[in-house]
């Protein structure tokens, strides 16, 4: 079946095993009560590399990716294929492969299949409910690009987050935005796992390196534990590179959802350690906001200043400089005037 908007083509079917009423609720076959069947969505085209796919297609309520829906190639079957018109082939690119940048799914999406996004190497971020919790196999294989999944829910609302995590095995940060508003911000960074052979009986022995495993498994029925999450970060801040463990500080200070004062003395210690290595990456990445923070709450020497002045200045980006000298000046108390050249 396909149903078309202004900005997309989207090729699905109807799930006639699980109907739903129109109060929203499972009914059986022959009840004589009005239901709706959910639909599952198949393949995407789209004018644009950012898809918004719709929470309702006619009476139908989007609950469910397909497998390879997002795919590179397609393995939709054929008496689901369609083909476009010269028209519609001049307006709409197939949503897959190197194409997509973003995918927001709607909130009703019970579901992904395996391999929805295989080989999407240029997408950057999905958004997703807090009602998908049912997650295929391998299916952000090849996803090299992908830093953010985004969830329509609080950060202390059971999710399915933990199940999109353990597909996920690089550094990606999860924002937690509900009603417009983030409410917290959490990076789990990479980790790599191995075998070896232990024994000439061909049994082998796990290995994982990195504290992104540990950071996954730190969910109370699905939804995340934060004090244990922050458990890791003594292993984390002595094994990670610095990049790696001041995301992690920085997402738990600015948003210090259920921070103990421990673990805060902790992460705002290690930032002052490695200011001036942290400013330089900040700087680099253009975090004006971020940058503001450290220096709004003196978690940063006027030396880290310098740096951070330097290092916009060789980057021609002025804004970053100005600010930063400004707020030298703002937050550093009494210092000598030095002579900057943007």
């Amino acid at each position: 079946m396909i149903y078309e908007t202004e900005d997309l083509i989207i090729i699905y079917k109807i799930d006639t095993d699980r109907k739903i009423n129109a109060a929203g609720s499972e009914e059986e076959n022959g009840s004589g009560t009005e239901y709706y069947g959910d639909v599952e969505i198949l393949r995407v085209y789209s004018r644009t590399p950012c898809v918004v796919l719709p929470e309702i297609i006619d009476v139908y309520k989007v609950t469910k990716v397909g497998e390879y829906c997002f795919a590179e190639m397609s393995h939709i079957e054929e008496k689901y294929s369609v083909e476009l018109d010269n028209t519609q082939k001049d307006i709409y690119h197939e949503a897959a492969g190197n194409y997509i940048l973003e995918v927001m799914l709607p909130e009703s999406i019970k579901s992904i299949g395996r391999n929805a996004f295989y080989n999407c190497r240029k997408l950057k971020s999905i958004t997703v409910g807090a009602a998908c919790e049912e997650i295929g196999g391998d299916i952000f294989m090849n996803c090299r690009s992908l830093h953010t999944i985004n969830l329509t829910c609080d950060v202390n609302e059971r999710s399915g987050i933990k199940q999109l995590l353990s597909r996920y095995s690089s550094d990606i940060e999860v924002v937690y935005e509900c009603n417009g508003e983030i409410s917290a911000k959490i990076f789990y960074p990479e980790y790599v796992e191995s075998y070896d052979e232990i024994a000439p009986a061909h049994i082998f022995g796990r290995n994982i390196t990195g504290e992104g495993f540990r950071a996954r498994e730190c969910f109370t029925e699905g939804v995340p534990n934060l004090g244990q999450y922050d458990e890791i970060f003594e292993k984390a801040s002595a094994e990670e590179s610095i990049k790696t463990a001041s995301k992690i500080a920085l997402d738990r200070l600015l948003y210090p959802v259920d921070l103990s004062e421990k673990a805060k003395e902790q992460y705002s210690g290690y930032i002052r350690e490695y200011d001036s290595e942290i400013i330089r990456i900040l700087v680099s990445e253009k975090e004006l906001e971020t940058i503001y923070f450290l220096c709004s709450e003196r978690y940063i020497k006027a030396s880290a200043y310098d740096v951070g002045i330097a290092a916009a200045t060789a980057d021609e980006w002025g804004e970053g400089a100005a600010s930063m000298l400004k707020w030298k000046h703002k937050f550093c108390g009494d210092i000598k005037k030095s002579r900057y050249s943007f």
